[in-house]
């Protein structure tokens, strides 16, 4: 069963900047509290192939970036012992902003594919509350670069 979350944000940042952020998993504790710790298992430069693996609410996932687009389209598949889940994310100029289209399609395994329908409302608002800490994080971060440095 695939049930797609998709959302929608407006970010006051360029979209190379928030491609970057959202690529980039180790920086994801910086904004969602509920990943604890998070590694990089593959070498090299970020981009497609990429494995990382976080622990989120104590259950450890790994995800690979499978599509690697900058700073259009990222996408990733993560793998956990509950549930596996797509993600895609679109990055579009808006003005002097980026238009972020978020699409996730998570495939619960075992109990989860019973609990999924009753749990979406919980896990969509959880889900917003995250994208709404990345869009504030991605436009504090583009602050900090607009500003001149320090005498």
């Amino acid at each position: 069963m695939t049930t797609t979350i998709r959302e929608e944000l407006h970010i006051a940042c360029p979209p190379a900047a928030a491609f970057d952020l959202m690529a980039d998993v180790r920086r994801i504790t910086d904004w969602n509290g509920g990943v604890s710790k998070v590694e990089m298992k593959s070498k090299g430069a970020i981009g497609k192939g990429s494995r990382f693996v976080a622990v989120n609410r104590g259950q450890a996932m790994e995800s690979t970036i499978t599509t690697f687009d900058r700073p259009e389209r990222l996408e990733f598949a993560t793998t956990g012992k509950t549930m596996d889940v797509a993600g895609r994310f679109s990055f579009k100029s808006a003005g002097s902003g980026t238009t972020l289209i978020i699409e996730l399609d998570p495939r619960p395994k075992g109990v989860m594919k019973v609990l999924l329908p009753i749990l979406k409302p919980m896990i969509r608002r959880d889900l917003t509350n995250q994208h709404a800490k990345f869009k504030d994080y991605c436009e504090l971060q583009n602050q900090s670069h607009d500003e001149p440095p320090s005498p």
